[in-house]
């Protein structure tokens, strides 16, 4: 239903923030990474949102990045898991790392975040490991590509062509001949997508 806030703070805290959005105000629960990456009051931000309905409330959310959004959305698909404890894990660490914990089975690491059980960090692993996208670093170390393309672009291109459906190895060789043919020249990630279609 809102997909972003863009107003004033006239309050935060690590738990949450209001935002006057056009003399409106909006309570936004956050995490302490968000809290963190909020400017002073009195400022504008945006906010990416996630609305929770529930019988006894109307819940908003707020992120300030698509990759904590997502990942807090990955972490409600998990059984047991809702807002509040999904919110708890996005606190305890950043992003990068809570990804890094779930890819890397590491319980200790989940566990280690108050609030959160040995039984609820194993769900969150089992149900999320195979859905986290791989890093692009890890998939772009063996590429050969330009210093013009960042390994975030080659591991989106990457990605993308999985998502059609290929395999990571055919992705990856398309990736490959599309970038060295193209070594010296700017690309985008939409071309290397388009040509790499016509390799795979």
């Amino acid at each position: 239903m809102y997909h972003h806030l863009n107003g004033k703070i006239t309050e935060k805290t690590p738990a949450a923030a209001i935002l006057d959005v056009n003399g409106v105000g909006y309570e936004v629960r956050i995490s302490v990474n968000t809290f963190s990456a909020l400017p002073d009051l009195g400022q504008n931000v945006k906010l990416l949102t996630h609305f929770v309905v529930r019988e006894d409330a109307q819940l908003l959310y707020g992120f300030s990045g698509e990759d904590e959004r997502e990942l807090f959305r990955l972490l409600l698909s998990v059984s047991g898991i809702g807002p509040k404890m999904a919110i708890t894990l996005l606190s305890g660490m950043t992003v990068p790392e809570l990804k890094r914990a779930i890819q890397e089975n590491s319980l200790a690491a989940l566990t280690s975040i108050s609030g959160i059980g040995r039984k609820t960090a194993e769900r969150v692993i089992v149900e999320l490991k195979d859905k986290l996208p791989r890093e692009a670093g890890k998939d772009s170390k063996d590429i050969i590509h330009d210093m013009s393309i960042s390994d975030q672009m080659v591991g989106d291109s990457i990605s993308a062509l999985v998502s059609l459906g290929y395999t990571k190895q055919k992705a990856k060789d398309a990736v490959q001949k599309v970038l060295k043919a193209s070594l010296g020249k700017k690309v985008s990630v939409e071309e290397i997508i388009r040509t790499s279609l016509k390799h795979v």
